[in-house]
């Protein structure tokens, strides 16, 4: 799975939506309203299954 971190959330999103991922999104601690992906969960480079929901943090 690519990483995602520092890209805005839309582009991140699709990036991820375009590869077969499930993406959901919350607030980081210390939100700023920035709208972007501070961390995501799995991280970058790990494998998983196509399919898996992946986590993106937004700042």
């Amino acid at each position: 799975m690519p990483s995602v971190r520092a890209q805005g959330v839309e582009a991140a999103t699709e990036t991820l939506q375009d590869l077969g991922f499930e993406v959901v999104t919350e607030e980081a601690p210390g939100y700023l309203g920035l709208g972007f992906v501070f961390s995501q969960s799995p991280g970058g480079g790990e494998r998983v299954p196509i399919g898996s929901t992946i986590t993106l943090s937004i700042i």
